[in-house]
């Protein structure tokens, strides 16, 4: 699984900062699909 070992080491390399920039992103994507946001292609389907 090179991938999650990339994805895994780009995290442990990230600043304090990045990383709470990044886990402030993911808590408002999954309030985002908590909440049924809509995706914005799915107008043009």
């Amino acid at each position: 699984m090179p991938e999650r070992d990339e994805a895994f080491l780009r995290l442990a390399l990230m600043t304090v900062d990045d990383l709470e920039t990044h886990i402030e992103r993911l808590e408002r994507d999954l309030a985002d699909l908590e909440d049924g946001l809509d995706r914005p292609d799915s107008e043009f389907k």
